[in-house]
């Protein structure tokens, strides 16, 4: 199975590349303001040194400024409708030139400094709590819910999309996560019951995190995680059979996936070691996640009725 990266896990990953970068802070009167700089930051004729400039006074405006300038940018998504990431945002001031995803770079660079400086938490949970309030499109709402996860101050009204009959499924499970981690034992309930009548890529994203060890430390091994889980791996095998009789060539990571995060969930040995001589040969990555699978559906035969309704 070959994941796809979301949106949610595209802006994880810049907020965590963000973490190591040191800003230069200059001084500098009078400061240009913050559709000014963005404008500068988003053109590709600007010079490097100009750039850097710009960027360096950007990080010194207020968080309202600066993210009241981005958010536009930000709720606009993914360029030219594309689901998923084509590009790889590694360095901005080497993406900016890329057309179309170097201005998807910059801006989410950008927004993911404002969101991670210590300085500014306050004032940024403020705004995206201000932007949550006025109408926004799904790449917004989702910017938002994903800046304000971890935010007490947020639980109101994230609670409130995610009891949302009415709302977009994928903005309701990303809410899901958010309460689960913010209160595992209040909302465990709840998430699984969501869980249980969604598609199974919203539903794997719930998963993970029902099992998640974090989770599973408040909640303990709930049944019904245990059957989803499984579930969600026999369809794995199963779309895997069905490329194999098609003469697609396959792999099957995927259910070793599955039965990785089953194994971790449930305390069990289902993968075997990997310092086998069997698994050190040029086919052992592929045999160790047969293996690992296969162990846990045998598993599963022989323990199915302990986690029946």
């Amino acid at each position: 199975m070959s994941l796809q990266v979301n949106r949610a896990v595209i802006s994880i990953i810049l907020c965590s590349l963000l973490s190591s970068r040191v800003r230069v802070q200059q001084t500098q009167s009078p400061q240009p303001s913050a559709p000014a700089l963005l404008k500068t930051l988003l053109s590709q004729g600007t010079s490097d040194t100009a750039w850097k400039e710009a960027e360096n006074q950007f990080h010194k405006l207020p968080a309202k400024d600066a993210l009241h300038a981005l958010f536009p940018e930000i709720a606009k998504g993914l360029p030219n409708g594309f689901a998923y990431a084509a590009y790889n945002c590694s360095d901005p001031l080497k993406d900016r030139k890329v057309p179309g995803w170097g201005r998807f770079c910059v801006v989410h660079w950008l927004w993911c400094d404002e969101l991670a400086c210590p300085v500014k938490r306050d004032g940024v949970t403020n705004v995206l709590l201000e932007l949550w309030s006025q109408p926004v499109s799904f790449d917004g709402q989702m910017a938002l819910l994903q800046g304000l996860c971890d935010k007490a101050a947020a639980e109101g009204r994230m609670a409130a999309l995610f009891g949302d009959a009415a709302a977009d499924a994928r903005l309701r499970t990303e809410a899901a996560v958010c309460l689960l981690n913010q209160d595992g034992k209040k909302y465990h309930d709840e998430v699984v019951a969501l869980a249980q009548h969604s598609p199974p890529s919203l539903q794997e994203r719930l998963f993970d995190d029902l099992a998640s060890p974090p989770h599973r430390n408040v909640s303990g091994i709930d049944p019904v995680a245990v059957r989803m889980g499984f579930a969600l791996l026999l369809k794995e095998v199963d779309k895997q059979e069905r490329a194999r009789a098609n003469g697609q060539t396959t792999s099957e990571y995927g259910q070793f996936l599955y039965a990785n995060r089953l194994n971790v969930y449930l305390g069990t040995t289902f993968e075997p070691n990997p310092k086998l001589p069997i698994y050190e040969d040029a086919k052992g990555k592929e045999r160790l996640y047969h293996d690992t699978a296969a162990n846990a559906l045998e598993w599963w035969s022989k323990h199915k009725q302990d986690y029946s309704d």
